[in-house]
């Protein structure tokens, strides 16, 4: 390999190179115990399934918790 061909190879991997250092260098730690999307969805079908309901409104409060759930998961995920 010639100079001229590594200098190429290295103006090719410089931008990786930067990309990795600033992804590696901004890490924050998780926070776990901040989101409860499963138990909060676990009591919410708990709560469907009180027998004061008829199988039309379980059905209904069982579709508000599942959508709960997914907003839940998006804001988890994405962070808004």
């Amino acid at each position: 390999m010639t100079c001229s061909n590594l200098a190429k190879r290295l103006l090719q991997l410089i931008p990786i190179l930067v990309v990795l250092l600033l992804i590696l260098g901004d890490g924050k730690p998780a926070a776990a115990g901040e989101v409860t999307c499963f138990r909060d969805l676990k009591t919410c079908y708990y709560k469907a399934a009180m027998p004061a309901y008829d199988w039309l409104e379980m059905w209904l409060y069982g579709l508000d918790c599942e959508l709960t759930f997914i907003d839940c998961s998006r804001r988890a995920l994405v962070g808004r």
